[in-house]
């Protein structure tokens, strides 16, 4: 029964984020460096296949890879359920829910009001995630882990690791000629994200009690 409510958990924990990540990427605000990563990687890859939802699986495969070479443990391995899941969710989002979504149909102040509501489902299902500890974790926060074993701040090794997400990201965005994934909002969820976090697991912890 404890396994049933760790797996049901971290489903909607996830449910919620990849819904949340993909009405940020439609209000063009400036989405999470992941997520403009992927946006990146399908605008620059000339083939319908390559949406946002199956370029942010190449872009996962490619971190667990990585994360495989400098960690060497089989365990980073298991992100792949992360990494498979994340990409489907997100088109669906895009495809069924979002689809009548258009940045360009909506004042500024509508598309910023509907980033910040994104953001805070982001801060509520990372919250519920985080707390389900023993399920396994995306490929950024497999190396956010290892990363602590050397940074012993978790804010430090987190910011290291937006730091060179957002270096990419740019690169790409020079690369495709596009700024709409890399904007004001970008900065402004990479600030707020962990204090919205925080706030949310006052709530979420005593709620979801002990996953471990």
């Amino acid at each position: 029964m404890k396994l049933f409510k760790k797996i049901m958990t971290h489903i909607v924990g996830f449910s919620i984020m990849t819904f949340a990540v993909s009405l940020i990427v439609k209000t063009e605000q400036g989405a999470f460096p992941y997520d403009a990563i992927s946006y990146y990687i399908s605008e620059l890859i000339p083939n319908d296949f390559f949406t946002i939802g199956m370029s942010s699986i190449l872009f996962g495969l490619v971190w667990v890879l990585l994360n495989f070479a400098i960690i060497k443990k089989p365990y980073v391995f298991w992100s792949l359920i992360i990494v498979f899941g994340f990409g489907p969710l997100m088109d669906l989002w895009f495809k069924y829910v979002l689809v009548h979504y258009s940045a360009a149909g909506h004042d500024m102040w509508f598309n910023a009001a509907m980033a910040f509501v994104g953001l805070i489902l982001s801060g509520f299902s990372l919250s519920i995630i985080i707390t389900n500890k023993t399920m396994p974790l995306a490929p950024s926060e497999v190396f956010l882990v290892h990363l602590k074993n050397y940074i012993k701040k978790t804010w430090v090794a987190k910011v290291a690791i937006e730091a060179v997400m957002i270096s990419i990201a740019i690169t790409l965005a020079f690369i495709a000629n596009n700024f709409i994934q890399i904007g004001w909002f970008t900065l402004v969820s990479a600030f707020l994200l962990g204090q919205i976090i925080g706030q949310f697991d006052k709530v979420v912890v005593p709620v979801l009690g002990d996953l471990s």
